[in-house]
């Protein structure tokens, strides 16, 4: 560690042992999970999981729109002649808004909030266009697809327009990326330049078309608060990149997921980001003890994932206000849960049972419980 990293730890240490031991209520809005994985695959039933969601206390979801899957070519002359019609022309590239809007609708009729996690580049806008994660080779470019977005799903967007039966609940959360320090998220050479550079163009992006709108930094895991401040030296400001900051603070406990969020909150403060709050937009410990190949000391057992499902909210709650927490989604509301090495892949709140249908683990009774107790 360097000295300013220990100076931050020191003063993070210090914070947390004046932490109240009073829980905060929360917004419904604090409580999300992460809608993802079996949940993408053909035949589910969207707005019935939702419901589902809706009755465990989840306010909000942290949904993955691909771009590639939207706007997989430049122009109406690369899609082929027999696909077209299932294109809109946006600005001459064909977009296909077929599956986003589904999610999007089943979300509306539950009543929960979207935060929309921005991710990849098609080929054709992608430096590396062979790579899966590569950053797009112009930000701009990026920032044009955001545009996008809010148009057919913001507060005047055509989605809304063509649906008026649905409850209206626009889209004006956007995460940009997903952990850009992690080489295999973020393929280039230096990540924090690029990623400052994205993450500029975003905001710009997005304020242009929804100046309500909520830019929410990619979750940094790992060392975040190094890589915070890594970021902050590579250019980005407190403003005009950022309305939240967010973090996947992965840990042992629960209160060591705290002490990570408390480093983080000191970086930001040290940088004139004070106001700025924090997201925890990933969090979990999967259960997948004996099945997957992972730290052992995170995995966990079912019964013990129902219990750091409680440990976690609970030590958010206590710390929510000092730390100016405002969301944590859990990771993730349904994962496969056999045959994967994948400690990720046993993270779920529900599982696919053998028969192909979801099943309640013990941690969603938890997660309904906790959410009761602490929501106001």
């Amino acid at each position: 560690m360097g000295r300013f990293t220990t100076l931050l730890v020191v003063a993070a240490a210090a914070v947390l042992a004046a932490a109240p031991a009073q829980a905060a209520s929360l917004s419904p809005s604090f409580f999300g999970v992460m809608a993802n994985g079996p949940l993408d695959a053909p035949g589910v039933d969207l707005v019935k999981e939702g419901a589902a969601m809706k009755a465990a206390g989840v306010g909000s979801i942290r949904l993955p729109v691909q771009w590639p899957l939207l706007q997989p070519y430049a122009s109406f002359d690369q899609a082929p002649p027999d696909a077209r019609a299932n294109y809109t022309d946006v600005g001459g590239i064909p977009t296909d808004f077929s599956k986003t809007d589904a999610q999007i609708a089943a979300a509306a009729r539950n009543k929960i909030e979207v935060t929309a996690l921005v991710l990849r580049a098609p080929a054709w806008a992608a430096l590396d266009p062979a790579g899966l994660f590569s950053p797009p080779r112009n930000p701009a470019t990026y920032g044009r697809f955001l545009t996008t977005l809010i148009r057919r799903y913001g507060p005047k967007g055509s989605f809304w327009a063509a649906n008026r039966s649905l409850p209206k609940r626009p889209l004006r959360a956007f995460q940009i990326w997903n952990e850009p320090s992690l080489s295999r998220y973020f393929a280039v050479k230096s990540w924090a330049p690029a990623y400052a550079k994205l993450l500029r163009a975003s905001y710009k992006a997005v304020k242009a078309a929804d100046s309500g709108a909520t830019v929410v930094t990619a979750g940094l895991p790992n060392f975040s608060w190094r890589d915070y401040s890594t970021l902050f030296k590579a250019g980005m400001r407190s403003s005009g990149y950022f309305d939240a900051v967010a973090v996947h603070p992965f840990t042992g406990t629960a209160n060591g997921s705290v002490k990570i969020l408390s480093f983080v909150r000191a970086v930001l403060d040290a940088n004139g980001a004070r106001k700025a709050p924090l997201w925890v937009t990933e969090i979990a410990w999967p259960s997948g003890r004996g099945k997957a190949d992972a730290n052992q000391s995170w995995l966990t057992t079912e019964a013990g994932q129902a219990t750091k499902v409680d440990q976690v909210y609970r030590a958010y709650a206590k710390s929510a206000k000092r730390l100016k927490l405002r969301r944590a989604y859990w990771y993730n509301w349904v994962s496969s849960d056999s045959g994967n090495q994948d400690a990720f892949e046993y993270a779920g709140l529900r599982r696919v049972a053998a028969d192909g249908s979801f099943v309640d683990k013990p941690a969603l009774a938890a997660y309904r419980k906790v959410a009761r107790a602490l929501t106001r």
